[in-house]
């Protein structure tokens, strides 16, 4: 997003996924919504979204739901009205360092987009667009926008906002991350203005105030499912601003405006800041009263907090917590699996670290089943991870670097590894189950002659040095794909701050398979191609994958209709408007 992936942007990927400072969570991005073909007749979603009114039926929930784990449903106690929570899990998007521009994930507390992704983390349903065609070549998108929208401030939300938020994402001096999160670059014109060739982006079109016309340059298979990961922003108060000062803009920092079911209130620095609910949200004002964030509290300290009453959203639980607190009958384990999962990356522009034999010799050096079984569970909570793209659209062909130390310490030495090399492997996993992780890992290593030094830093600092400043050797980090035609996230024109390309991989052969299966309308041959890019990227050890656990989010029992279904980039929706307490 996607490092992501996990970690899907400048930070953006890290933060959606454990750190309450990492914006990338992050964890980082692509969608897992089915690819529509890149040609196809015209179609039309007409389904409006549906109000979030309180409501005393049981039409709350679907039956079929109540046995997902990644879904928290109090079958017996309808939504109420009212009530404020406390959350670690929305990081210190402010104090950070960072800005609200820079979410990787939608921002889903404080604006809106065109689409959404269903809690199933595939169906495509409205937001703003009440409906949309495609033209029959894939060409052309039209969507018809809803007329009952409003920014916070009072004033309506058009065509003309999405026109220019999209044009802010992609102008060159604004530095908004959209490699990760859109195919924006994927319609007509986007080069040209790039470059500053052009004024505006040809392809986008206003029709009137409510409809948006998007013509591409090219049929993109994945359109739709990136492009509702873009949060649509203001106009009237942004276009004032030159884009290169938007990132540094009180706006960016203390002062955004939306549409969505929250707003930002009270913010104190280092501390917490409060979302309060949007009385005038279009879909219904939201249950809750209001969210409270509270910064820097994470991993031991949050599930303390949590246990005491003090928090109903303790974020991501380790392993070892997660034995423990499924116990807990006040305490609900909200998660699944993955899109993606752990991996090692590599600086792929620095020696030795460049040369593929000694890739394969670290890989060939970790017993990962051994590690998995030992730490997560028996092998309950994790199973070994062959590549970052997951799920059915996944090549089955990839190659497997199975435990062998021997052949590791042959490859070391037909790349002439200096025994006395210390590797700088950077990490922002700082909880005791993840350093014993790293230890062991750290350990094989050095029984194949590998010296490692762990260096634990906080995620704002691990984005620094890895994404802008490219200082590092190895890093570890979060996540991977659902949707293949995120392998374009480690395209050679990826890198920060382009795009969120981790290790810094660049073969313009992978480039070429992803672009042309983006592109194919043919189903079998899109697939063909994207699996060669995927078998091409795991070979090449563009990303060194380790473990694919699933995670789960600690929260009370009594936090109803929350959600936690990690499986694509922009993350699933979690609807944070339909989340109510019971009493």
């Amino acid at each position: 997003m996607q490092r992501n992936q996990c970690l899907k942007l400048l930070g953006l990927k890290l933060l959606a996924f454990t750190l309450v400072t990492l914006f990338v969570a992050g964890c980082v991005g692509a969608g897992t919504a089915p690819a529509a073909p890149a040609a196809q007749s015209t179609e039309k979603a007409t389904e409006p979204a549906q109000a979030a009114a309180a409501t005393t039926t049981k039409d709350w929930f679907k039956p079929e739901d109540l046995d997902k784990t990644w879904y928290n449903i109090c079958p017996d106690t309808p939504p109420t009205q009212g009530g404020t929570i406390t959350s670690n899990q929305a990081a210190d998007a402010l104090a950070g360092g960072t800005n609200w521009f820079s979410f990787a994930a939608k921002d889903q507390y404080i604006w809106n987009q065109l689409l959404d992704e269903d809690v199933d983390g595939q169906t495509l349903h409205p937001d703003l667009a009440t409906s949309w065609e495609t033209s029959q070549d894939g060409l052309v998108y039209t969507f018809h926008l809803r007329n009952d929208v409003k920014f916070t401030d009072g004033v309506q939300l058009t065509a003309n906002d999405v026109k220019w938020t999209m044009e802010a994402f992609l102008h060159p001096d604004s530095g908004i991350p959209f490699g990760r999160i859109l195919s924006l670059d994927a319609i007509k014109g986007a080069e040209d203005f790039i470059a500053k060739k052009a004024e505006a982006v040809e392809g986008l079109k206003v029709v009137d105030d409510y409809t948006l016309e998007i013509t591409l340059a090219h049929p993109q298979s994945n359109f739709l499912d990136k492009v509702r990961g873009v949060n649509i922003h203001p106009k009237h108060i942004l276009e004032k601003i030159a884009y290169k000062d938007l990132l540094t803009s009180e706006y960016a920092k203390t002062k955004p405006v939306g549409s969505g079911p929250f707003k930002l209130g009270e913010y104190v620095p280092d501390q917490y800041y409060v979302l309060e609910a949007n009385e005038d949200y279009y879909a219904g004002r939201p249950y809750l009263d209001k969210i409270i964030m509270r910064i820097g509290l994470s991993g031991a300290t949050a599930v303390a907090a949590l246990e005491a009453g003090e928090i109903q959203i303790a974020g991501t639980v380790t392993a070892d917590d997660y034995g423990r607190l499924k116990e807990k009958p006040d305490i609900a384990l909200v998660g699944g699996a993955l899109g993606g999962g752990l991996s090692v990356f590599p600086n792929l522009t620095k020696a030795p670290f460049n040369d593929l034999k000694v890739r394969q010799a670290l890989m060939y050096a970790i017993d990962r089943e051994a590690i998995v079984k030992a730490y997560y569970q028996d092998g309950q909570l994790a199973q070994v991870l062959n590549s970052n793209l997951t799920g059915p659209q996944a090549s089955p062909n990839v190659q497997k670097f199975e435990y062998n130390p021997d052949k590791a310490k042959q490859l070391l030495a037909e790349a002439k590894w200096d025994p006395n090399y210390e590797v700088q492997f950077l990490s922002y996993y700082q909880s005791d189950f993840d350093k014993r992780i790293q230890a062991a890992m750290q350990q094989y290593w050095a029984d194949v002659g590998v010296k490692v030094n762990l260096v634990y830093l906080d995620g704002a600092t691990w984005v620094q040095r890895v994404y802008a400043d490219k200082n590092f050797d190895l890093s570890y980090g979060c996540c991977g794909w659902v949707d293949p035609a995120a392998l374009s996230e480690v395209s050679c024109d990826q890198f920060y701050p382009a795009g969120y390309n981790t290790s810094l991989y660049c073969n313009k052969t992978f480039d070429d398979l992803v672009k042309q299966a983006t592109i194919e309308p043919d189903q079998a041959k899109r697939t063909e191609m994207f699996h060669k890019a995927e078998e091409t990227f795991v070979s090449d050890l563009g990303y060194m994958t380790m473990f694919w656990p699933l995670r789960f989010h600690a929260i009370s029992k009594k936090l109803c209709g929350y959600n936690n279904h990690q499986i694509s980039e922009p993350w699933t929706e979690m609807y944070p408007n339909k989340w109510y307490l019971a009493p």
